[in-house]
């Protein structure tokens, strides 16, 4: 019987999900799912404990080990899992649609990459390095352009680089594509910038115009831009304009989004640098 989502999972609140991905959490909670399948993509990651999995023609048993341990679902293959009740699990997961997957790994490769089509665990530090911190980001509220970047980060490392027909392109000095990437940002620097507006617009793939605008400018393209907002959120605070209007006429999320990240970046909130102004 096809059931949309694992039994055992709860979705988050809804801040934290953008259209196509559903972002989920479990701590050391007992479950024991059914045979289903579902038409997304379950990729997850066991950080502690101990889960069984079930397939069409295989039993297999997981623990966390010393990185995590990843583990992916196709849209459409049976499958069900249950956690050992002496090793309560801890696991982060997320559904993906499957034209979700499809959009970020566009123009990755050379060839057409071979998406798996069984259920698959696997271990990796760097992938589930990646698949955790689009994981955390996600929940924390990240801009479009910060977890879309993040997100085809962590599915290169999943898939791509476990595909030996994948060729990347290479890294090369594309100056011209970032410099139009960076003026890109600086007009559209109150908006909210995707990933896929910028790349479409420099003529590069998601993946390929995240990494060479990090090796031409030092920064990944959403800190690029949280920085431009900033720095132009000083003036505006040395002249006496509210927070909360600084931070809707930039972009940010709200004010206390805007007032966490100046914290962060200068040492001090917004209202005690403009007192200091």
């Amino acid at each position: 019987m096809s059931q949309p989502f694992c039994a055992y999972e709860t979705p988050d609140s809804p801040h934290a999900r953008p259209p196509g991905i559903e972002r989920y959490f479990i701590h050391g909670r007992r479950f024991a799912g059914e045979m289903h399948h579902h038409p997304v993509w379950e990729i997850g990651l066991l950080e502690a404990g101990v889960v069984t999995t079930e397939t069409d023609s295989r039993l297999y048993t997981q623990g966390a080990g010393s990185h995590g341990a990843l583990f992916f679902v196709p849209p459409g293959a049976p499958h069900a899992a249950s956690a050992d009740p002496r090793h309560l699990p801890m696991l982060r997961s997320l559904h993906l649609e499957p034209h979700v997957v499809t959009r970020a790994l566009e123009g990755i490769s050379r060839r057409p990459v071979r998406l798996p089509t069984e259920v698959t665990a696997l271990e990796g530090a760097r992938a589930a390095h990646s698949f955790l911190r689009f994981h955390q980001r996600l929940g924390e509220g990240a801009s479009q352009l910060e977890w879309e970047t993040w997100l085809v980060e962590a599915l290169v490392d999943l898939f791509v680089l476990r595909d030996e027909d994948a060729v990347l392109y290479p890294v090369g000095l594309e100056a011209r594509a970032v410099r139009r990437a960076r003026e890109y940002l600086h007009a559209h620097a109150t908006e909210r910038v995707s990933l896929e507006d910028l790349a479409q617009a420099v003529g590069l793939s998601k993946y390929h115009l995240a990494r060479v605008f990090a090796r031409e400018t030092g920064l990944p393209p959403h800190t690029y831009v949280q920085r431009l907002r900033l720095a132009r959120a000083l003036p505006q605070l040395r002249q006496g304009a509210p927070a909360g209007e600084v931070a809707y006429a930039l972009g940010f999320a709200d004010q206390a989004h805007f007032a966490r990240t100046f914290k962060d970046s200068y040492g001090l909130t917004p209202r005690a640098y403009a007192r200091g102004a």
